[in-house]
């Protein structure tokens, strides 16, 4: 953004620094003198013309008071600066003792592609500070600014905005209450309720800066960044145009609209050229799916990516991560999202609750589909243990096993591939336990109807043993690899909002209140 073309029209008032301190020398086609009321007057028709450090001044008449030092000129109005900036308009009053100006009526500052339209110009000349009050409009090749009161101090190359400031640039729109801009350093600053719009997205803050030589900006109190796919929300945002690298710090809360995706934390890293986001710092994700269940996820950072080839989007959590959703709950080190494609991958010691079961594995797949469970792979000391009462655990074992659910998410399948091993209680419905089976296996399948075991599938050579529960030898009771820490499954009381996003005002649409975990009520966590 190029303001420089917004100095011009001060840039005129400036030669008439020259004025103080010095006699005016008027021509005219008429002059004569009068006295009024004690004092004498020079009165000026026709071409009326006087020229001060470089400036010229014309008007068609004009009336001096000798005495006080008081210049009115009437009718066309004209100042031309030795850069070439004219000033048009209907009056001209110049005060030589107070060292002020003002031009009135129809005022028009025009220099070279800039023209400025206002009601009065008013210029102190022993402060050099220009201004105006009654409503003004800035256009130029770039841009157009309109205000209600502007003003220019030439010591500090400052230009000054305020009331209903609209700047409008061909790549943006500002629209703020007050404006300030340094020539000098580049620098525009925001100290109100302020929105930038643009064709890729709006930004809000209540105070903030631009940085037109650098590129760089900075917003706080209440900042938001809106497009029609996020909404970044922060307490402060600073992006630099250039390298198109960004960071968020403090209540940071980041949304994607079209993949209903949001992430909390308290210090964020933006890159758009790699379309690459950070989010660190009691960090909370919620992707919202169709059928008003919630999943959420918690980690010690999320990055969220989109690849570059097809646009698809991953959302990857590090280290202590878990999850929750009202039908499963989990665990890993790490976890990486598909977004797109819903699929998960958990790594480091991944653990999944479903119900009364636990799995684990060193790596685990889950594809979903409409909000369910279609498919779970796990890789590698794969393994489930399944409550049937406080004192009982059916256990399968096997290198590799392929899990599938049924439209409730509930454990439907098991197929397990290698060499594996397992324990399964036998009962009559709601009774105890009355007998147990240990098998050892090539592969094997388990089909489960409630929770319980309907039916088995055995491949090659397997060799087992039925018991009676008074038989079963203590030893055979626990498998290998066995853990039940039911106290380290997730819940969802863990997993509530780290802090309450704050309204926008009512025209913009964002749902940025803070919600709970929530989720189909006939199942339970």
């Amino acid at each position: 953004m190029n303001k420089s073309r917004l100095l011009l029209f001060f840039m005129i008032m400036l030669n008439l620094q020259g004025l103080r301190a010095q006699e005016i020398m008027l021509k005219a086609d008429r002059m004569k003198g009068e006295k009024r009321r004690g004092e004498n007057y020079q009165i000026l028709r026709g071409n009326v013309m006087f020229e001060q450090s470089g400036s010229v001044v014309t008007c068609d008449e004009a009336e001096y008071n000798t005495v006080k030092e008081e210049l009115e000129g009437f009718g066309n109005v004209r100042i031309t600066s030795s850069e070439g900036a004219v000033v048009t308009g209907n009056r001209l009053f110049f005060d030589n003792k107070n060292k002020t100006a003002r031009v009135d009526g129809n005022v028009t500052l025009r220099d070279k592609n800039m023209v400025l339209t206002t009601p009065w110009i008013i210029y102190h000349t022993d402060t050099r500070i220009g201004y105006y009050g009654a409503g003004g409009k800035i256009v130029d090749d770039e841009l157009t600014l309109t205000s209600r009161t502007g003003s220019y101090n030439p010591s500090l190359s400052m230009l000054y905005f305020r009331y209903n400031v609209v700047l409008t640039h061909p790549d943006y729109v500002v629209k703020t209450d007050t404006l300030q801009y340094s020539n000098k350093t580049g620098n525009t600053w925001f100290y109100s309720f302020t929105e930038i719009q643009s064709d890729e997205n709006t930004i809000l803050c209540n105070y903030g800066n631009y940085n037109t030589k650098t590129g760089q900006s900075y917003f706080t109190r209440n900042a938001a960044l809106i497009n029609k796919e996020n909404t970044i929300r922060a307490d402060t945002l600073s992006y630099n145009r250039n390298s198109g690298i960004g960071h968020a710090y403090g209540r940071l809360w980041v949304k994607d609209t079209a993949q209903n995706i949001s992430i909390f934390g308290n210090r964020g890293y933006y890159d758009k050229n790699r379309k690459y986001t950070r989010v660190m710092g009691n960090t909370l994700a919620r992707k919202q799916e169709k059928n008003g269940d919630s999943l959420m996820l918690k980690a010690d950072t999320f990055v969220y990516v989109a690849d570059t080839t097809n646009q698809k989007r991953h959302l990857h959590a590090f280290h202590r991560t878990s999850l929750w959703r009202t039908d499963f709950s989990g665990t890993a080190d790490s976890l990486t999202y598909k977004v797109d494609d819903s699929v998960f991958n958990l790594y480091g010691k991944p653990v999944l609750w479903n119900e009364n079961t636990r799995l684990n594995a060193d790596t685990m797949r889950i594809f979903i589909a409409n909000s369910r469970i279609r498919l779970m792979h796990m890789r590698q000391k794969s393994f489930i243990a399944m409550r049937e009462d406080t004192a009982h655990f059916s256990q399968i074992s096997g290198s590799d096993m392929d899990n599938y659910f049924t439209p409730e998410n509930k454990l439907k399948t098991i197929r397990v591939k290698g060499d594996g091993k397992s324990v399964y209680y036998i009962k009559e419905k709601d009774s105890a336990v009355t007998s147990a089976n240990a098998v050892q296996y090539n592969n094997m399948q388990i089909d489960l109807d409630s929770n319980r075991v309907s039916g088995i599938r055995f491949y090659g050579n397997p060799s087992g043993t039925l018991y009676p529960m008074s038989d079963f030898p203590q030893e055979q009771k626990i498998l290998p690899g066995f853990v039940w820490d039911e106290m380290n499954r997730p819940r969802a009381s863990a997993f509530k909002s780290p802090f309450p996003i704050p309204p926008l005002p009512a025209r913009y649409t964002v749902s940025s209140a803070p919600q709970k975990p929530t989720g189909r009520k006939k199942t339970k966590g």
